[in-house]
Parts: C-alpha cells; structure tokens; sequence
C-alpha cells in the first residue's frame, strides 16, 4: 500500500457506523495485542483549548526527555499531522504501512469502524511499536464514545473549555455536552479540569461517582509575553488572550503528574511553555496576517476578546461550515469588524459567500465575497491600511488552505 492509497483507503472508511460504541474497535485492538493497554496516556476532552493545551503537555515532556506520542484532529495542512512523536509527523511510508496492517486486522476479525476509529487504532499500534513513554491523547469530538476512550486508565484526565458544538451529535445543552465530555473520566483516576462554571458541578459529580480527584485550574494573571500562574511568572510562545488559562490547566496537569511520581522539572515546565507551537491558534503569519480555527461561539468570542486586546482595526476573511452556529458567530465577529471577506472552502457542507452579505445586512459592515479564498486573500490585502490587521477565522479547513496559500507567498518572497 502506498501513502496515497492508504489516505485514499481512510477516507474512504464512512465516519459513522452502527450500532454506535466501540465493541468493533475493541476487537479491532484485541485483533493487534492490544497494544493501547501497554501505553500511557494523557487524555484531553473538552470543546476547545484541547489543541493548544496538547501541544503544551507535549512540548514540557519532550524538555524532559520523555519520548511523546501526540494524536490530534483535525489536521491543518497535511494527514500526518494528527500522529506524531516527539513532535515529527508520522512518515508517509510508515501511515502507509500502519493502515495496511490495521486494515488487514480488522478485514480478518470482521470488525468494521468508522473513519476515526480506524486512525485511532493506526495511531496505538504506532504509538506502542515505537516505544513512546506517554502519549497525549485528544478525543475527536465527544468522550463518553469517543473512539480514543478505549483505553482503560489514563496518567491524567484532562477537561478542557465546554461549550455549545456538534450539538447534534453531542446534546442540545452545554449540560449535556459537558456529561459526553466527562465520559473519559476512570474509576480511581485524576482529572484536571478548566474552570468550567457552568457545568461545575456535573463535572464534580462525575468524579465523586467514579471515585476520582479532580483538580480545577484556577486564572492566571495575564502579563506581558506570558502569565503569572500561583506567583510564578511563565513565558508563553502561544499567542491569544485566551492560552494563558489552557496553560493554567496544562500546569495542573503536569503538577498531578508529579504527584503521581513522574519526574518533570520546573526548567522543563518553563522551557516547553515558552516554546510550544501550536499552528491556526491566533497564529501570526507575518507582522499583519492572524490566522485562528475557532469556529463556534465560545471560540468566536475568544478570538474577538485577543483581537480588540491587539488595539488595532481588523478586517476578516471568512468562511464557515453550515451545522455550526454561523449566525451567531458571524454577527459576533464582525461587530467591531473594518470589513469582511467571506470566501468558500470546497466542501458542500461550507456556507456559501452569499450568506454573509444577508447575515450582516443592516449593520454597517462591508462584506465583499469570492469563492476563491486566495482571491479573498489578496483583496483583504489591498484593502488594509498599514497599521490593520487582517483575521482568518470561522473554519479549521479554511485556516488551512490559507495558511498553505500564505507561506507559499512568504517562501517567495523570501527567496534572494
């Protein structure tokens, strides 16, 4: 199997299958040794936040010399950055390899999976054969049937920000969401949590039935370059008004971890808080250009908070997916907004250009569309005074296309 074959072959995997579970995955894994309940897992659940606070616990332990496993989603550019360790993205030879054998597996124990599964299992059998000391483990999109809550134990259960998405597979209300998210806390474990006031108490009560400690970050104060965080000054390469409290929580996580007897320095904490990159997390691309994958209203809100923190006008190139709250988002957006370029991402479920004209009808904002998101690009460009700022946001997939659109220039630009 090829590289291209086996990307062809996950995609071609539906991503829903009944009955709903993971009966089939576990025998998938039993079919593989099991190699899930010989690892060490971090586990993250939450709405947002879990990228950057995944990316953080992952760069502390990499300081420490500990040899890391870290599977994300989405991807932002390419496949293989969902797998990774020790920060390099699984090769395309060795997905190629660890998709043929999974897929020979699962042909053999008759236990078909949905499309997430399957890279669930691809990246614990890859995680075990190379050894990893802990792996970082993010939920796709729930917990509770989450196809990564398979495993068994887990060092720290981690709960990041909750709030109102995938409302249709996840509940209507953030309290039901917030039940599905607390579904990867285990029996006698330790669970870190974002302060989390609206569902507070049903996280505190699912760890009072399970037996488990949980720990709730506290805030930190926000300083320049950094934050203070129970008196102590931290460095934070990640930019946003809002990474200060996911680093908050990856310290909590990282201090549990001590506590259970695993070695991590404070030069280590420091070192990999001040060095963590995490792409499309109001990531700069330029002076000018901020590019930002929040795309429900707790994000929206964030970003909008770190872009009037920047005390700059700002302009917006945008593109959003039509089962996201896009109404709310857009109007919460753009109020403040110089302008917006609304733009299309190749996907029938993306919202088409049109509709953000409509939307914002009425409230004063100028809203040019192209379905060409480099077009859009360019156009925000031109329209831009020297000291604005120009803000992708509303879609992860569109942060992508932009940001491979983007560094295309910069590399050119930068050739002699």
């Amino acid at each position: 199997m090829t590289y291209e074959q086996a990307l062809n072959y996950i995609h071609s995997i539906p991503k829903f299958r009944r009955p709903l579970g993971n009966a089939n995955l576990a025998r998938l894994m039993e079919a593989l040794g099991d190699p899930q309940d010989k690892t060490k897992f971090i586990h993250i659940a939450g709405t947002n936040g879990k990228g950057s606070t995944a990316a953080m616990l992952d760069a502390v332990l990499r300081a420490e010399g500990y040899k890391t496993g870290l599977f994300t989603s989405p991807y932002i550019e390419i496949f293989n950055e969902r797998i990774r360790i020790n920060g390099e993205l699984i090769s395309n030879d060795a997905l190629a390899e660890y998709t043929e054998r999974v897929k020979t597996a699962m042909d053999a124990a008759g236990a078909p999976v949905s499309e997430f599964a399957f890279v669930t299992a691809v990246a614990f059998l890859y995680f075990y054969e190379q050894k990893c000391d802990f792996v970082v483990l993010e939920t796709g999109m729930g917990g509770r049937l989450d196809a990564t809550n398979l495993i068994k134990s887990s060092v720290v259960s981690v709960i990041t920000s909750i709030g109102l998405d995938h409302m249709q597979y996840l509940g209507e209300t953030i309290e039901e969401i917030a039940r599905e998210k607390c579904g990867i806390i285990k029996e006698n474990g330790v669970v870190v949590s974002y302060p989390n006031p609206a569902v507070s108490d049903i996280i505190e009560n699912t760890c009072a039935q399970m037996n488990a400690k949980l720990v709730t970050a506290k805030t930190p104060k926000i300083i320049d370059g950094g934050f203070i965080y129970e008196g102590k000054a931290y460095n934070l390469v990640l930019k946003g008004s809002y990474q200060p409290q996911n680093a908050a929580v990856a310290l909590e996580t990282l201090f549990a971890m001590r506590k259970r007897g695993i070695k991590i320095s404070d030069k280590s904490i420091e070192y990999g808080l001040a060095n963590a990159e995490w792409a499309a997390r109001f990531e700069f691309i330029g002076e000018k250009i901020v590019i930002d994958g929040g795309h429900n209203i707790d994000g929206i809100r964030a970003l909008k908070k770190s872009l009037n923190d920047l005390c700059k006008p700002y302009i917006l190139v945008m593109a959003m997916m039509e089962d996201k709250a896009y109404e709310e988002c857009i109007r919460e957006i753009a109020d403040g907004a110089k302008a917006v370029f609304a733009t299309y991402v190749d996907m029938p479920r993306c919202l088409k250009p049109e509709k953000f004209k409509e939307i914002l009808s009425g409230t004063g904002v100028p809203v040019f569309t192209d379905s060409s998101i480099e077009r859009s690009l360019r156009a925000a460009e031109s329209f831009a005074e020297s000291d604005e700022i120009i803000c992708i946001c509303g879609s992860l997939y569109l942060a992508g296309e932009a940001r491979k659109i983007l560094k295309k220039t910069l590399a050119k630009k930068e050739k002699p």
